[in-house]
């Protein structure tokens, strides 16, 4: 059984997320915000930080580990990840109507930046960062960004006429 982290470590979780899809993250970073999703975290007062529970505590990934296919384990973590989230169900649903794997993290991930009133630009990590850190990058409630371009359209083109010779 997957139990809900305490809030903190929630926020935690959700901020490793998006410096990990910034490529922002060092891989046990990652691991460990994973392990914390699936078996609950302890708080490290000298750190200040949330921790993975010990080894011989974490019964849920050792047992998807030992038991289920890789793509069965994703089954099972990757919604569990999203679930301890800020998005809470609607992380796991976003992942799920995604079609899990990497299209369903990349649906979760958007749903993610809209929740936090971020836009996450698909580019590389460091304008990626800089737009998640910039200062006033949350868009107002008063005016909405427009979807389509503002595009002029051609005039219907008329084929060119040959050059009459003057005469």
């Amino acid at each position: 059984m997957v139990r809900p982290l305490p809030g903190l470590a929630g926020l935690q979780v959700t901020e490793t997320y998006l410096h990990g899809s910034l490529g922002a993250m060092r891989p046990d970073e990652m691991m460990g915000a994973l392990l914390m999703s699936v078996d609950g975290a302890e708080h490290d007062p000298e750190t200040g930080r949330w921790q993975p529970l010990p080894d011989e505590q974490r019964t849920n990934y050792i047992r998807i580990g030992m038991e289920l296919s890789q793509s069965e384990a994703e089954a099972i973590l990757m919604p569990a990840f999203f679930w301890q989230t800020v998005l809470g169900i609607d992380g796991v649903n976003a992942y799920l109507s995604g079609g899990g794997g990497v299209a369903g993290a990349a649906k979760a991930l958007g749903a993610l930046s809209q929740r936090l009133g971020r836009l996450i630009p698909q580019t590389s990590p460091r304008t990626a960062s800089a737009a998640l850190t910039s200062a006033g990058s949350t868009p107002t409630t008063s005016s909405r960004p427009s979807t389509a371009p503002s595009v002029k359209l051609p005039r219907d083109r008329q084929p060119k006429r040959p050059a009459q010779p003057k005469g």
